[in-house]
């Protein structure tokens, strides 16, 4: 085998090595908030203390892990 066409499949067999998965994890502490706005105070769901929660980041062959704990007396999706 020709030393040019080596090197060529030998970069194009590595190449899926260069590219990285990362493992991405995320703490969700859901609790009951009350808020007051113009003299009424009402209570809503919050993941972490804000409302709508937090965003999460990943790109393609990430693993991400999610750890929910649930403060609220009902249970919570996420979507």
């Amino acid at each position: 085998m020709e030393p040019r066409f080596l090197a060529i499949f030998l970069v194009a067999l590595s190449s899926p090595l260069f590219v990285q998965s990362l493992v991405r994890h995320y703490n969700f502490s859901v609790v009951m908030k009350n808020e007051t706005k113009l003299c009424s105070t009402k209570s809503f769901v919050s993941v972490n203390g804000k409302f709508p929660g937090p965003t999460l980041y990943a790109r393609e062959d990430d693993t991400v892990i999610v750890t929910v704990t649930n403060y609220v007396e009902h249970n919570v999706t996420i979507h």
